[in-house]
């Protein structure tokens, strides 16, 4: 509740709770997610990443990145699609509001980079083919990404090794309602006109 206190005294509106969205922790869609959110760390990003890969191969971690593209093809075993994906890394404070039809997550606009996974998909139809993966996987879509560091590609993308990957449509999440950096730096609402206000709390206290 502290985000819609914040905005709020930001636009000098008093807000009831009663009609606000419900804020809480990040709540993983299954039994596997929850798994690996609960050994994922949360604490190491693309850049600590970057600057010392061999600190990190064996770290498994949890980003959030918006898919920039998506190829996909049919295993040879008929039932499985490996799909290899880019991401654009964003800073999530792993909070979720769950207003109306869908949870919505507040992703800052800014981020780390690009990264990569090479993952794998199983067919929920026999006749289920690649370009079925490539629209679920398609550009735009957000993912939340569990996978240990592999290597630094020459143009600087960090390339994941895959352990879950959960799929959210673009009206499940947006990247304009606050600014903040890692996790405990500062953080700023946004307007819908695109300027900043000035209040700035701690990302860790949201």
């Amino acid at each position: 509740m502290l985000r819609i206190f914040i905005l709020a005294i930001a636009s000098g509106v008093l807000v009831s709770c009663a009609h606000a969205p419900a804020n809480g922790p990040y709540r993983p869609v299954n039994k596997h997610e929850k798994t690996e959110f609960s050994l994922d760390r949360l604490d190491i990003y693309p850049d600590d990443v970057r600057a010392n890969i061999s600190a990190y191969t064996n770290a498994p971690v949890a980003w959030a990145g918006v898919i920039l593209g998506s190829d996909a093809r049919d295993d040879d075993n008929g039932l499985t699609i490996a799909v290899d994906s880019i991401f654009e890394h964003h800073y999530f404070d792993w909070v979720q509001e769950d207003g109306g039809k869908h949870l919505k997550l507040s992703l800052s606009p800014r981020g780390e980079g690009v990264f990569h996974v090479k993952w794998r998909m199983k067919k929920l139809k026999v006749d289920a083919s690649f370009p079925d993966s490539q629209k679920y996987a398609k550009r735009g879509k957000l993912a939340i990404v569990y996978g240990t560091p592999l290597k630094i590609n020459p143009d600087g993308a960090v390339d994941l090794g895959y352990r879950y990957l959960r799929i959210l449509d673009q009206d499940q999440f947006t990247t304009n309602q606050f600014d903040y950096g890692r996790l405990g730096e500062p953080f700023r609402v946004l307007h819908p006109d695109g300027k900043t206000n000035a209040v700035s709390k701690s990302a860790s206290a949201r």
